[in-house]
């Protein structure tokens, strides 16, 4: 079976890897480039990774917008 790159490896719940790969039980995952060897995530490493910075940029937002408003409720 092909690695795939996965952002959250220890996400037991993914079913479907960011190339679009259908996971199973014998499925390889990891975060670090360098093992991956799935040739669809590796033409595509430059759209996941954007696509995972995404994500993770908007989660950070959305943490600074939730304490601004603990902050401004607790006045």
């Amino acid at each position: 079976m092909a690695t795939h790159f996965d952002p959250y490896p220890d996400d037991d719940e993914a079913e479907q890897a960011p190339c679009g790969t259908w996971l199973g039980e014998a499925s390889n995952g990891t975060s670090n480039w360098a093992h991956v060897d799935c040739g669809l995530c590796l033409r595509m490493e430059a759209k996941i990774s954007a696509a995972h910075e995404a994500n993770e940029a908007a989660i950070v937002e959305q943490m600074g917008d939730m304490a601004s408003y603990i902050r401004a409720s607790a006045t």
